[in-house]
């Protein structure tokens, strides 16, 4: 069973990554840039990998 510490600070994880990810959407953020990938390769694999077709 998890302690209340652990459980807050998992919480408090969560709600920082939800904030993030909310920032970069509204485009208040912009999202790190891989050197390897450009970020409209990794769109399309992620968006094939979702549909499974």
């Amino acid at each position: 069973m998890l302690t209340n510490e652990k459980k807050r600070q998992i919480f408090l994880k969560l709600r920082s990554e939800n904030y993030q990810a909310s920032l970069r959407l509204e485009g208040l953020v912009q999202r790190p840039v891989s050197t390897n990938k450009p970020a409209l390769e990794r769109t399309a694999a992620t968006l094939t990998k979702k549909n499974g077709r």
